[in-house]
């Protein structure tokens, strides 16, 4: 077995999570890997960048708010609300967000900011990693193409979704900013 192709799963999970453990699952099913070095690779790549992203969120979302725009915008009391309401579901919160596609990256940055229980945020997170990736990696080696053609016309769809809100908010933002400047 090719170590490169492992590392190489291990890695593109940083960049495109379900993307990977599909091909991992499609590798897997063509005997182009073993299907469990294929998921441990895959588990360790996901637990890493699911650490990372707390991580991120833990230092530079802390810096981010002593910022003075992000200050102004951010409340610290509701922000503390906020963490304590995450902290009382941590793992409901890092489960959901497991299988609930765009809401990770910014649960995860939450949890990081909040930064509560770093332990239990990590033992959540690898229990989530383990649900998850035999999940996807499994049913696409057992399925291949039957399976993966709606998922990922589902996860473009879900991408152009996420897009699109992203714009919205920007665009009603940006227009209310310029009405409240010309009341003013």
């Amino acid at each position: 077995m090719n170590p490169s192709i492992l590392f190489g799963l291990a890695a593109g999970t940083l960049v495109s999570e379900d993307l990977t453990l599909i091909s991992a699952g499609l590798l897997a099913r063509d005997g182009a890997v073993g299907l469990m070095p294929a998921l441990a690779a895959c588990a360790a790549g996901v637990y890493v960048g699911d650490l990372g992203l707390w991580m991120l969120g833990r230092i530079g979302g802390r810096r981010a708010l002593r910022w003075k725009w992000v200050a102004r915008r951010v409340d610290p009391a509701m922000l503390t609300s906020l963490g304590a309401h995450l902290d009382s579901r941590l793992g409901l919160a890092v489960l959901a967000s497991r299988f609930l596609p765009g809401s990770r990256l910014p649960m995860y940055l939450a949890l990081g900011i909040s930064g509560r229980r770093p332990v239990a945020f990590a033992a959540w997170s690898f229990v989530a990693v383990l649900l998850w990736t035999p999940l996807l990696v499994l049913l696409t080696a057992a399925y291949g193409s039957s399976l993966t053609s709606p998922l990922l016309g589902q996860l473009g769809e879900v991408s152009r979704l996420v897009v699109t809100a992203v714009l919205l908010v920007a665009a009603l933002r940006l227009s209310t900013r310029a009405l409240s400047r010309l009341a003013s």
